[in-house]
């Protein structure tokens, strides 16, 4: 769940026992030998790891070791914030990060002061970072004078929106949070109670709000871009966001204006249902179009009707994505990269090749295998769609809305027909009455669920899927 942040911790022993930390928090009960394999270590270093954490617990917390294995104790008030409050910090690569998140340049001398550092010590930090901000075309520049994150302001928000996007909704040090978390919940409400209605990706939009508002404030503006000022969907929910980003004190400006509306167009769940019926039909006739000859083609080759699936408002949406910038697109798609490679080789799907020669009058980019790989994503769930299903289980996810609805799509075929697999949103989860055979499957934490939470990441693990499985097999059991 959290590995883009293990990656940017430089320290191996304060890495082990963040990861330790995850898995005790994601398993009721793990052995020994499952952590080593699960960390890459010794079953040795697991207990001396163990010991280590356990002087250093919070009040409440506490781990226990049986034959059954390790266990992850709490009191029943006791929050996971305290842990990565306490631990995560102590990793000087995350306290410096923070740092540049929330300023555009810091003083290196004030740094090392305040943390015991010199200045060789911290440029070993920042060379092990740099390696892992390589793929978001960002780099920290630190001198003996200063430090700040260098590369375009969108690519260094679309990695802190990927880092920091497990982190933020249960405010792990960051006490701002929970207000912009409120201010974007009630703007979400009010767009609800109006003809401008639309199902989004609440903890992603939020996120992407939180981080806007904390650069602006700091100074780090997107930079220039072209764009269209009447695109009619800007112009319709512009004025909205810009009333949004004034109760954070932040007064946009026209390209980042345009950037926190591209944000909020990327949080859109696809399978989605509009206020404003054929809204997107009716404003971008020529995407519709080429959404139409996608999904014909596709029809053809499956010899599945499509017809009274989402998939061709599915396939407009996301050609919509891409239409409004290029040049965002291209670094928005920085956030997913390993999804590139999820892609099922069938003889349904067309080639690369074909799905090109459709998009090439309305989109071209430099590197269109990515937005090929989401429309097969898309295609693929549709396809799988028209299946009977039964579902039971409440899916929670957080993460790149494609990738979401596919995934609940292989989860639902995975967990098989006697299983009801529903979308809940953060919104709806204090208002749903679960049974009490009911699971919730999330990749984010959950806090006092009154029924079992199974932790998944972005791309679920051998092991988390057969933990999953394990927990329905009863279901089939008669």
């Amino acid at each position: 769940m959290y590995s883009l942040l293990k990656k940017i911790i430089t320290e191996k022993d304060i890495h082990r026992h963040v990861s330790l930390l995850e898995q005790l928090l994601n398993h009721p009960k793990i052995t020994a030998k499952e952590l080593s394999l699960q960390i890459q270590t010794t079953e040795r270093t697991i207990f001396s790891d163990l010991q280590l954490i356990r002087e250093q617990l919070p009040d409440g917390w506490q781990i226990e070791t049986s034959a059954q294995g390790i266990q992850l104790i709490k009191e029943k008030n006791q929050s996971t914030n305290e842990l990565w409050t306490l631990f995560l910090p102590q990793s000087i690569s995350v306290r410096f990060i923070k740092e540049l998140f929330f300023h555009k340049v810091i003083k290196t001398s004030e740094f090392l002061r305040a943390n015991g550092l010199s200045l060789e010590t911290l440029k070993r930090h920042t060379s092990k970072i740099n390696q892992h901000l390589l793929a978001y075309n960002i780099n920290i520049q630190l001198t003996a004078k200063q430090a700040k994150l260098s590369g375009e302001e969108s690519a260094i928000r679309v990695f802190f929106h990927r880092l920091l996007i497990p982190f933020t909704h249960n405010n792990y040090f960051f006490e701002e949070y929970v207000i912009h978390e409120e201010h974007y919940f009630q703007f979400l409400n009010q767009l609800n109670r109006s003809s401008l209605a639309v199902e989004t990706e609440q903890i992603f939009g939020t996120c992407w709000f939180f981080i806007n508002t904390i650069r602006i404030k700091a100074n780090c503006r997107v930079h220039a871009f072209r764009f269209n000022e009447k695109d009619p969907l800007y112009q319709l929910y512009r004025d909205k966001l810009k009333k949004l980003y004034e109760k954070e004190g932040v007064y946009l400006l026209e390209e980042e204006a345009f950037f926190a509306f591209f944000c909020f167009l990327e949080s859109w769940n696809y399978n989605n249902k509009y206020s404003k019926k054929n809204i997107l039909t009716n404003f971008y006739p020529v995407l519709a179009t080429i959404a139409e000859q996608l999904t014909a083609q596709v029809s053809q080759q499956s010899q599945v009707d499509f017809q009274y699936s989402s998939l061709s408002e599915n396939l407009l949406l996301l050609l919509l994505k891409y239409s409004e910038s290029t040049w965002l697109s291209e670094q928005f798609q920085l956030e997913y990269q390993e999804l590139i490679a999820v892609r099922k080789d069938s003889g349904h799907y067309r080639s690369d090749e074909e799905i090109l020669a459709i998009l090439q009058p309305a989109i071209q980019l430099k590197n269109p295998k990515y937005l090929i790989n989401l429309i097969s994503l898309l295609e693929q769930q549709a396809f799988f769609a028209l299946r009977p299903e039964l579902l039971t289980v409440y899916f929670l996810f957080q993460g790149e809305p494609a990738w979401k609805v596919f995934l609940q799509q292989e989860l639902t075929d995975l967990l098989g027909r006697r299983i009801h697999l529903k979308s809940l949103e953060l919104t709806q989860l204090y208002t749903t009455k679960f049974s009490a055979q009911d699971l919730i499957v999330s990749n984010f934490s959950l806090e006092d669920m009154p029924v079992p939470v199974i932790h998944i990441s972005n791309i679920p693990t051998k092991n988390e899927l057969r933990q999953l499985t394990e927990l329905t097999l009863k279901n089939y059991l008669l």
